[in-house]
């Protein structure tokens, strides 16, 4: 059922986006079907002529002129036909597989190893699937062929029946095929992926650049080729597997088929075969060749179809089963008490060791948390889960009360603003890389330059030669390029674009900012933080800069994925404990 299911899909596909087209794609079908009856119609011209019967001369003269004749031009529409909506099809499936990739509103499943693999083999097979209309029509007509041809072969000799077991081998092979080929895409998954990963160091500017001036250039290049090698070495095994396995079904038809011919021909010279039987019979002995490797084919092409539609529709479901985990409940139109963090912990897919455990806060309605650290201490995590982009592990978020899980995640990401360091390079004109951030306000020209001060960024238009209308981007013909810490004060500006978040996060936005720059950049923080406190909105400072930290109203600090203090920074700074310490080591560094 599950093989039919999935054959119907491109069916379905093809038919709803161009209906004439999908129709008069069958032409081709139906044109193989009189060419394949061309050798019935030359046994009857040769028994009409022999016999001197006039109907068997007419009827075969008839069948072979429409062959000729008709064929061609039935051929001629139905590939133009299949070939068009091969295109159309492949644009159809190309955009269900970019919605589906975009369509669940976390990223736990771009996190997770076994759905990135899934996701890995579907877009090598998105060509299949946009051609799955097309390999479905010409599997219909290299099944027709070989019934078709064995229809006139037992027409003309009931012994060539005898040839029917003989492809059998062809059939059971098309099986193995199947499972050799689902074998080598699921073991060249991964080495793919480091494949396209590699390559992407090595061309992009960025990395390449710095692989130069580490000289890392070979090493990068060897471990391309190894990977390369890997993720191929799979494949080329299937291929060597098919190709002997057909050398072997195509041999053992050969001789059967020489085998069944010689008897006819031999009873032939004796008299008791027609002279018209022994004609067609020679003559589709030829196509007989063919009819195991069209078999072959035919079932190689349904099962790349219906394997490679199978992976679609799981990855669809995946996705389908993400989407119904998330809730539909309405976001607070302010805070009034907060958002509390219950026993949270969070695990990435496909590792052992939590990336948090047992947290246990209060974030306050109209407050600023700052959230401190070593790396690898938990902080983005903890952001991201905030923000509703991963589903805890363990544990809940608590947005006044109301569990973020039972909430609508884009809902909740709606009443969001932020500035992240792994930010998005838009290049858009200058305008719209901004006002991105509140996509109603997409063309306010207003709402960019206001967004812009609150991020100490208005000199950014200095550099810019058409100020907001400026494409940027060097890989545009008229683009400009800007430096990285230019592209972030536009992300921040991005970020502080909606004027009325329940949650404002700043995660480490300041990276790649000069003192000067941060410290005009925090005046205006402090001025978003106030205007977000009106809705009893919760800001929520990541930084490795204390400087920035004692004007916060709570300071958490994080170590191994653990809340090991939470305060003011006063009070953990009477504590003396690690933030303490932290603290006054990196006032000595700034001395």
């Amino acid at each position: 059922m599950t093989f039919l299911r999935n054959l119907w899909m491109p069916l379905v596909a093809a038919y709803r986006l161009d209906r004439t087209a999908a129709l008069l794609a069958f032409l081709e079908v139906l044109g193989s079907i009189l060419s394949n009856l061309l050798p019935l119609a030359f046994g009857l011209m040769v028994t009409g002529v022999v016999t001197r019967s006039e109907a068997a001369l007419v009827a075969g003269t008839v069948l072979a002129a429409v062959g000729y004749g008709v064929v061609p031009v039935f051929t001629t529409i139905g590939v133009e036909a299949r070939l068009r909506l091969n295109e159309s099809v492949g644009h159809e499936f190309d955009r269900r597989v970019a919605e589906l990739m975009a369509a669940v509103p976390t990223l736990d499943h771009l996190e997770s190893p076994a759905f990135r693999d899934q996701a890995q083999i579907v877009r090598e097979r998105q060509g299949a699937l946009g051609g799955a209309y097309n390999s479905v029509v010409n599997s219909i007509r290299n099944l027709v062929f070989p019934l078709v041809t064995l229809v006139v072969a037992i027409g003309a000799d009931s012994r060539l029946l005898l040839l029917l077991p003989a492809s059998l081998p062809s059939i059971l092979v098309g099986r193995w095929i199947v499972r050799w080929d689902r074998r080598a895409e699921d073991e060249g998954a991964e080495p793919a992926r480091l494949t396209q990963h590699l390559v992407g160091l090595a061309t992009e500017p960025d990395s390449a650049s710095e692989l130069r001036v580490l000289g890392a250039r070979a090493v990068i290049a060897g471990r391309l080729r190894s990977a390369g090698a890997a993720w191929r070495a799979p494949h080329i095994r299937s291929d060597v597997a098919k190709n002997v396995a057909a050398t072997g079904c195509g041999l053992f038809y050969l001789v059967s088929a020489c085998a069944v011919l010689t008897w006819i021909v031999r009873d032939a010279a004796d008299g008791r075969v027609p002279v018209g039987a022994v004609a067609t019979s020679v003559l589709v002995i030829g196509q007989l060749g063919q009819v195991v490797t069209s078999i072959r084919f035919a079932f190689s092409q349904l099962a790349q179809v219906t394997r490679t539609v199978g992976r679609y529709r799981a990855l669809e479901d995946g996705v389908a089963a993400a989407l119904a985990e998330g809730g539909t409940g309405t976001p607070p139109e302010r805070l009034t008490h907060g958002i509390s963090l219950r026993g949270l912990g969070f695990t990435y897919p496909g590792q052992e060791t939590p990336s948090l455990s047992d947290v246990d806060l209060d974030l306050p309605a109209g407050s600023v948390v700052a959230i401190v650290g070593e790396n690898g201490a938990g902080k983005s995590t903890l952001v991201k889960l905030l923000t509703g982009l991963y589903r805890p592990t363990t544990g809940r978020v608590l947005v006044d009360g109301l569990d973020l899980a039972g909430l609508d995640g884009e809902a909740w990401r709606g009443r969001c603003a932020g500035a992240f360091q792994d930010h998005v390079h838009l290049e858009l004109v200058a305008r719209e890389t901004v006002t991105t951030g509140d996509l109603p306000a997409l063309h306010s020209d207003e709402r960019a330059l206001r967004a812009l001060e609150d991020a100490a960024a208005t000199d950014v238009l200095v550099a810019l030669p058409s100020a907001l209308a400026t494409q940027l981007g060097s890989s545009w013909d008229d683009g400009t390029e800007l430096s990285g810490g230019q592209w972030q004060r536009l992300a921040i500006a991005r970020g502080m674009m909606r004027g009325d978040p329940l949650l404002l996060v700043l995660d480490e936005p300041t990276s790649a900012l000069d003192a000067a720059t941060e410290h005009a950049l925090f005046e205006g923080y402090a001025d978003a933080a106030r205007r977000a406190g009106r809705h009893g909105a919760v800001t929520v400072l990541v930084t490795h800069r204390f400087s920035t930290v004692a004007a916060a109203d709570l300071v958490v600090v994080l170590a191994d994925g653990r809340v090991t203090e939470v305060g003011s920074h006063a009070e953990l700074m009477a504590a003396d404990g690690s933030y303490a310490q932290l603290y006054a080591l990196q006032a000595r560094g700034y001395a």
